[in-house]
């Protein structure tokens, strides 16, 4: 099976204006000629089996109808592509939304959290949940970083049945990060918003399971390779991110190919 994976795009249909030094680093303005040149790349030279986008179609204007209407643009260009796409949801698509089935609703999914089968391999989508009890600040990331208690266990009850080997996918890390040297997440306290809050409990299930082959996540603006218990964590980075302050966008995505319990691993760039 081969796939392509990529993630936090950070789409607006203008600058926000809510924090210039952020904006700094995430270059929206690149985010759809990026998306049409990976829409290209995918489609007519890699030619995976599936994509999948790991959240944060959109950079948010804390604005309700303004991220509606962003989120609907930026997701109809991405499923403009030939090559089935699947996709978790990130803080900035639910940021401003009143609860998940607006976002739901919006991408024409039955739930956040699902599964598909293809090619003799099992994937795995995690989504998140609003706490409107918590702060909207930092991008909504408190108020999201959470997977629902009713997902964990149905994710207990889907790995449970599952006898093939698993692939999982997350907007929020899962693995273990100091985080040293990140632009965003370099401090204790924000190496935590970097996350899954309740990510220790997922951790036991894939270790418990035996066939979770690996875990890949985006979130976090940088791209590495993680182990735990066996298992790689691959964190991906943004498209958008202006990952070395020289004001090209990084254009990141990974070509992933999975023979047998082996996953061959490829970080590739986009340049414009």
């Amino acid at each position: 099976m081969k796939f392509v994976v990529f993630s936090d795009i950070h789409y607006a249909s203008e600058v926000p204006s809510h924090d210039e030094k952020a904006m700094e680093r995430k270059l929206v303005g690149y985010a759809v000629p990026l998306v049409d040149q990976l829409i290209d790349v995918i489609d007519n030279k890699i030619k995976p089996d599936v994509a999948i986008c790991l959240g944060d179609f959109i950079e948010d204007l804390m604005n309700h109808d303004k991220d509606i209407q962003n989120f609907l643009y930026i997701w109809k260009l991405v499923n403009r592509m030939k090559t089935p796409l699947y996709s978790t949801i990130g803080n900035h698509e639910l940021r401003s939304m009143e609860n998940e089935d607006e976002i739901k609703k919006l991408m024409g999914y039955d739930n956040l959290t699902y599964s598909i089968e293809i090619m003799g391999y099992h994937l795995v989508f995690l989504g998140l949940s609003i706490d409107k009890k918590e702060s909207e600040a930092e991008g909504g990331i408190i108020k999201t970083r959470y997977l629902p208690e009713k997902d964990i266990e149905w994710l207990k009850n889907d790995l449970g049945k599952n006898e093939l080997p698993c692939i999982v996918f997350c907007h929020y890390g899962i693995a273990e990060d100091e985080m040293k040297g990140n632009w965003w997440f370099d401090s204790k306290v924000a190496r935590e918003l970097a996350l899954l809050g309740n990510r220790d409990e997922l951790k036991d299930i894939f270790k418990s399971d035996g066939n979770v082959l690996a875990v890949f996540s985006g979130h976090q603006h940088w791209t590495k390779i993680l182990k735990e218990d066996g298992i790689d964590y691959y964190v991906v980075g943004s498209l958008t991110e202006n990952i070395d302050n020289d004001g090209v966008p990084d254009g990141v995505y990974f070509e992933v190919e999975v023979e047998g319990k082996e996953l061959r691993v490829e970080e590739k760039h986009l340049r414009l």
